[in-house]
């Protein structure tokens, strides 16, 4: 039997007769595309390009890039081969997305069982209601730096334009959605978008009283960098356009960079080695998430014991103040005081014991916002434009749980259900539930960092879960100046997502509630992320998507595949059980920690611009 017997019939199943003009070799893109068509095309023994496809893959036979899809496609015929004969002639998402047919047949239906599984029982308010945010609240966010598109650009800081040079032909280390440049403009930074538009959200509070004159939010923003030891170049850079284009009046701010992470952790724990860093803020989305929650014990036990609670921004989202004023009758300090259930308790459906530590806000685009604040930020797909020509969606399309879960979770009016699907910009978490759940993010979690917070706290009969924040809603702005960065790490993002769906796949096989009931307690939109064939998967996005695009996503992505796959079969669990015990042991050790001559409080609280 062939090796690739059952892929054959997938591929059946998936491409049409109308897709394979749209495969030919003579319209690839470059030779990557034209060798992964050259894959497909050896399985259609009556295509034109059928012996010439063949010969190709005969002389690639040792390609790097052919390697991936070899091992990706190494299928149990046994255990997928009933399932193969009963899929749709427009997808195959019975078999990869079940999800996705459930939302797009019956949207209704499934926003119902939706909101019936999300539902909470015996709802507690919080025993310490918060009454004071800009005392109690430590906000955080995160800037993700990048070298130079032009490394000539008269936007350099000339306080780093010699510096950041030497890293005009180094290879980049880390990957990210929408990077900074450092010669990003004004009006696409960022940072300077960002904090100027919180500053003046600020200056809204002061108006209606909920924030002294005098009186400053503390805001945490780690620094991660996309090339190993930019770090410091990443520090001048943000202070030096902040000196030039802010003058901020109501934010204390504090940067934390790789470097400020290792003297914490080499101070806290001084027996262990400090070049196997658990807690730091470059690389992998979850290592910068984690840490910006656990800020919050730092800042409370060296820095001021009043902050209790933690709320992360991202700096490309705005609290559009008028707009929620006028919507709801609250500004966003008020909504935060609104929130009585973030510290509280309940029951869900199934009768687990529910910790409501967690808080979930939602988002609005900036071009939607006109429609109103609760406009979903996730459109429902059209399956007419998804199946009028071959592309991935065909094959997993978590875009429709997706929808109907933002507009059913995230655009929910009351505060009666607990939230699983969350978005990062719009979380936050009480320092009670921090010491008494150690939540944490693994680090080798490159997308859904958020998403995967709350995963390592699920128990048997008892869990930690996002209460609703009902009204806490803000403005999503990213495509109204950062057009050039999202354009630029497209591809990055592209092979994020696959990686993805390997990590969480084998996260879930992992967990201690198994993979089927962890799946059930993450449907519908996370779980969809959990696949039983995740190679399988993985290895037929990457092959449809990289016959039309080629170049840097097939050439990067076969490395960064490869490397994903090899580590969920040899490292995971090994780095998942590592970081368990780790962030255990934080809270432990800070517990009694004595900060002898005040050091660990110097170096956090050292770092303020």
């Amino acid at each position: 039997m062939h090796k690739y017997n059952i892929l054959k019939k997938i591929l059946n199943n998936l491409i049409l007769e109308n897709d394979l003009s749209d495969l030919s070799l003579e319209k690839s893109n470059d030779n990557l595309s034209k060798l992964f068509r050259a894959f497909i095309m050896q399985f259609y023994s009556d295509h034109p390009d059928n012996q010439k496809s063949k010969l190709i893959l005969e002389s690639e036979s040792n390609s790097s890039t052919l390697n991936v899809l070899e091992t990706f496609f190494k299928i149990d015929e046994e255990v997928i081969k009933s399932k193969i004969e009963t899929q749709s002639s427009c997808h195959i998402w019975d078999l990869f997305c079940p999800e996705a047919i459930e939302a797009s047949e019956d949207p209704n239906v499934l926003s119902k069982k939706l909101l019936e599984k999300r539902k909470l029982n015996n709802i507690k308010e919080s025993n310490n209601l918060l009454t004071n945010p800009s005392k109690e609240i430590l906000f955080s966010s995160n800037v993700l730096i990048t070298t130079p598109s032009d490394f000539s650009s008269p936007n350099i800081p000339k306080e780093i334009k010699d510096e950041v040079q030497e890293y005009k032909n180094l290879n980049q280390s880390f990957w990210y959605d929408h990077p900074i440049p450092l010669d990003a403009s004004k009006d696409e930074n960022e940072i300077i978008y960002g904090l100027e538009n919180l500053d003046n959200a600020l200056a809204f509070e002061v108006q209606r009283n909920n924030i002294d004159k005098s009186d400053k939010i503390t805001l945490v923003l780690s620094v991660s960098v996309t090339h190993q030891g930019l770090e410091k170049i990443a520090l001048k850079y943000i202070k030096s356009i902040i000196k030039k284009h802010l003058k901020l009046k109501y934010i204390d701010l504090f940067l934390y960079d790789e470097d400020t992470c290792n003297k914490i952790t080499s101070l806290v724990f001084p027996d262990k080695d400090p070049t196997n860093n658990i807690m730091g803020v470059n690389g992998n989305y979850g290592r910068h998430f984690t840490f910006l929650k656990y800020i919050l014990l730092l800042w409370n036990k060296f820095v001021d014991s009043k902050m209790s609670y933690s709320y992360k921004i991202d700096l490309d989202q705005i609290f559009d103040q008028e707009v929620l004023l006028e919507t709801t009758g609250f500004s966003v300090f008020e909504i935060f005081k609104n929130q009585k259930y973030w510290g509280g308790t309940a029951t869900d459906q199934d009768g687990y014991n529910v910790d409501l530590g967690l808080l979930a806000g939602a988002l609005v685009n900036k071009k939607d916002i006109s429609q109103g604040l609760f406009t979903p930020d996730v459109k429902r797909p059209v399956n007419n434009d998804l199946f009028s020509k071959l592309s991935s969606k065909k094959i997993f399309c978590p875009e429709w749980p997706q929808s109907i879960s933002t507009e059913i979770e995230l655009m929910y009016r009351s505060d009666d259900i607990q939230r699983v699907h969350v978005t990062g910009g719009t979380t936050g978490i009480t320092l009670d539930s921090l010491k008494k759940w150690v939540p944490f993010t693994p680090s080798f979690i490159n997308r859904a960092e958020d998403q995967a917070f709350g995963i390592s706290t699920i128990k048997e009969n008892a869990y930690l879960s996002h209460c609703h924040g009902k009204d806490l809603i803000m403005r999503h702005d990213k495509h109204a100046f950062a057009t050039k960065s999202i354009e630029m790490s497209k591809v990055g993002k592209e092979i994020g997502n696959l990686e993805r769906i390997l990590l969480f796949s084998y996260y879930a096989n992992e967990h201690e509630l198994g993979f089927d009931k962890l799946k059930h307690r993450l449907w519908p939109f996370t779980s969809s992320f959990l696949s039983r064939y995740p190679e399988l998967l993985t290895g037929l996005i990457f092959l449809i998507d990289g016959c039309f695009n080629g170049g840097d996503y097939v050439s990067s992505g076969s490395k960064r595949l490869m490397d994903t796959h090899l580590f969920c079969k040899t490292k995971l669990n090994t780095q998942l059980q590592n970081e368990k015990f780790f962030w255990k042991e934080l809270v432990e050790r800070l517990e009694n920690f004595k900060d002898f001559n005040n050091n660990l409080k110097s170096i956090i609280s050292s770092n303020k611009i």
